[in-house]
């Protein structure tokens, strides 16, 4: 008797569909998976993540109400034929450029701090399309760490940029900021603020994964310009 054999996941029905658990669509439906078409565009993503597979790679795609990305997390086989595209990566800001002049005012209250550590933020006001800054009340502060308070936000506000000095010390990420800086957001440290060019690192945070970010003021340096 001749046998066949179908590798559907059922007629009319979509993968997560076919799961069996609920658990396991709801995560799908959280976080979904693609494809990178050959010839069409990738549809649009209104808000929220989802994974991208290309043709180059596995890529994370974010998309909120200030932050428009697409980024590598992942590599594939060079020469495994995938029929997919490829995926070029892109990092947009709803607000632009960060404001030089409001992270020299977060510079000029970090100094006024010294020796300790001072913390704040950057909010993105979905209204206005700009960001205003607030420099978070220090709970436990000291020369290597700073414990703070956060207001409550208002409506239609975000946490788009949190920012944190590093006293005397150099601007680098230790091992408690890879821990601390979750969610999504852009991370910024200043260091050397006893000096005219204080030292600067800033960095993308995608729910764990971190990509570098020029230097606001020199894209080639990590010291200000």
């Amino acid at each position: 008797a001749r046998r066949s054999r179908s590798c559907s996941t059922g007629e009319g029905r979509t993968v997560a569909e076919a799961m069996a658990d609920p658990r396991d669509v709801a995560l799908q439906q959280a976080c979904p998976c693609v494809s990178m078409p050959m010839f069409g565009p990738l549809p649009t993503l209104a808000c929220g993540q989802r994974m991208v597979l290309g043709r180059n790679g596995v890529f994370l795609q974010m998309r909120t109400p200030w932050l428009d990305c697409i980024t590598r997390v992942g590599q594939l086989a060079e020469r495994l034929p995938l029929p997919y595209g490829l995926v070029h990566e892109r990092i947009a800001f709803d607000f632009g450029a960060i404001p030089i002049r409001l992270l020299e005012r977060f510079i000029e209250r970090a100094r006024e701090a010294l020796p300790h550590e001072v913390a704040g933020a950057l909010i993105y006001d979905e209204r206005l399309r700009s960001l205003s800054l607030r420099v978070h009340a220090g709970l436990d502060v000291g020369r290597g760490h700073v414990h703070y308070r956060i207001d409550d936000l208002r409506e239609g506000e975000v946490l788009a940029v949190d920012l944190h000095s590093h006293g005397l010390h150099g601007a680098f990420w230790s091992a408690k900021d890879d821990r601390d800086d979750n969610g999504v957001r852009v991370c910024g440290v200043f260091g050397n603020l006893d000096r005219a060019r204080p030292t600067a690192r800033f960095r993308l945070v995608l729910n764990g994964h971190f990509v570098n970010l020029p230097n606001p003021w020199n894209s080639e340096g990590s010291e200000l310009a």
